[in-house]
């Protein structure tokens, strides 16, 4: 496959404010996150959406119910507007929501759950498995994040932006596999341990993500 970098020549017309880009043939391919499936799945599997943060509910990491919703907290009514609202709680106390909710997957997808036996069924189909549930918590992008996409055969060059993990893992996801992508790059990786780290590379980003899994684990 030929390699390709990009330069870009921008002129500016005053009179019609149009941009022109000029696009050069070159580089290694090292560089282009779209030919690296292991870092692709490695940074889609940080940008996952983490649905442990209200398991004293829904009794699941593989999704978690959107806010706000109302539920009993021990046969008294409450309502839950954000992850701090379920910090009195433990596993040991007794959480029912208010049906229907509506819950998100570590995929972002969204689905209305209209009974109790509903969300039992789901809870049952993550712990079976069944249920995409990959995700690494231990290492955080520091947004944003943009992302070079050029297509060889439109000639089309767009730059993305992503402000949230939800941008990155859809984005990602819906990359053409005969698109370059390229991460813009320096950018930066928060770990658990509050520190941060500046990454300049593929490379170094996919080592750095490799290195801490552990930890997560």
């Amino acid at each position: 496959m030929k390699n390709y970098v990009w330069v870009f020549a921008l002129m500016l017309l005053v009179s019609c404010q149009e941009e022109e880009f000029q696009v050069i043939e070159s580089q290694d391919e090292e560089q282009q996150l779209s030919q690296d499936d292991e870092l692709l799945n490695l940074v889609k599997t940080v940008a996952t959406h983490d649905g442990t943060f209200d398991d004293v509910v829904d009794e699941s990491s593989c999704f978690s119910i959107n806010f706000p919703y109302d539920c009993t907290a021990n046969g008294v009514e409450y309502t839950v507007n954000s992850p701090q609202d379920l910090l009195p709680f433990t596993i040991y106390d007794d959480l029912i929501p208010k049906f229907p909710v509506t819950v998100t997957f570590a995929d972002y997808r969204e689905l209305e759950v209209p009974t109790y036996a509903a969300l039992k069924n789901l809870i049952a189909q993550c712990q079976s498995g069944d249920i995409f549930d990959e995700r690494i918590t231990c290492v955080d992008l520091e947004y944003p994040v943009q992302l070079s996409v050029y297509d060889p055969v439109t000639t089309n060059f767009e730059t993305l932006t992503f402000n949230h993990d939800r941008d990155t893992f859809t984005g990602i996801e819906f990359l053409n596999e005969d698109w370059i992508a390229n991460i813009s790059y320096p950018i930066t990786i928060m770990l658990e341990n509050g520190g941060a780290v500046a990454i300049e590379s593929n490379e170094e980003l996919k080592l750095q993500i490799l290195a801490h899994i552990p930890i997560c684990d």
